[in-house]
């Protein structure tokens, strides 16, 4: 595997490649986990070769939130991705890839609901960056997990207004044993705190349960709502959306339910599909 710190040798090995190879590019903030293994995986399915970032991007990052201490294992992660065929790693010095950077906006709608209520400027921060890597790596296709649901949304909107050439695949939420979702803000939950935050995943599973059941939607949401804060959660939203555009539902929507929030400060995000 190529471990690649600089722009301009980046640039290079992307010159000297195959023109005819089919790339992928797999951007993370490090502290890789089985999700992020398996979006390797899932690129390697659709193209020949495989470039994973791992950049914490202070863009995305409001001042009260936890940048500096985000978890970072860079050589774990370096070791994780050659064990699983990577076949390159792109770890960029912040200032080099921030350095005149052009700020990008993302759809207003898209970035002004759930999470964007109360995280002011993440999704101009997420889509500023990833259209910098787009444009460093020109690749044929970009992979994102779906429990950032509405920043896969986001990115794809983004893709498309900007009439870029790429595909933007999702790939669905690799889960603990007990159906926590998989995320790099788990490691700062004890192991009773994770116990806890699976009930996030089992709400949401019963939920969809009594709305394939015919239930008053706003019931199934209200319950779980009380069902989550009474068990300790902070709970910043618990919404159902249409999952193609996370507009509010109507009667023929496919339907995504979709939650934040935290336990221990720790702020965790989960979706389900109900109808898909």
């Amino acid at each position: 595997m190529l471990v690649v710190t600089k722009i301009d040798e980046l640039q290079k090995i992307l010159k000297k490649k195959n023109i005819n190879l089919r790339t992928s590019l797999v951007p993370t903030m490090g502290n890789l986990h089985s999700g992020h293994l398996k979006l390797i995986s899932e690129a390697f399915k659709v193209s020949d070769f495989v470039s994973a970032s791992i950049f914490v991007n202070p863009l995305q990052f409001n001042p009260d939130e936890d940048f500096a201490n985000y978890p970072r294992s860079l050589e774990a992660d370096l070791s994780k991705l050659e064990k699983n065929g990577c076949s390159l790693a792109f770890i960029p010095k912040s200032e080099e890839l921030i350095e005149g950077i052009v700020k990008e906006s993302a759809d207003g709608y898209l970035s002004s609901i759930l999470c964007g209520n109360t995280r002011e400027n993440h999704f101009d921060g997420v889509v500023t960056i990833v259209n910098k890597l787009f444009e460093l790596f020109n690749p044929n296709i970009a992979l994102f997990g779906e429990k950032d649901y509405q920043q896969l949304m986001i990115v794809k909107h983004f893709v498309e207004r900007k009439k870029l050439n790429l595909k933007i695949y999702g790939v669905p939420t690799e889960r603990e044993i007990n159906g926590l979702a998989k995320s790099s803000r788990n490691t700062y939950l004890t192991q009773v705190e994770k116990e806890r935050a699976s009930l996030i995943y089992k709400m949401l599973q019963n939920s969809k349960e009594l709305i394939l059941k015919s239930k008053e939607l706003d019931d199934v949401l209200r319950d779980g709502l009380k069902f989550l804060k009474d068990n300790g959660f902070e709970v910043d939203y618990f919404e159902a959306r249409c999952s193609k555009t996370l507009k509010p539902i109507a009667s023929s929507d496919d339907v995504i339910l979709l939650c934040a929030a935290q336990i221990s400060s720790v702020r965790l995000i989960d979706n389900l599909r109900v109808k898909s």
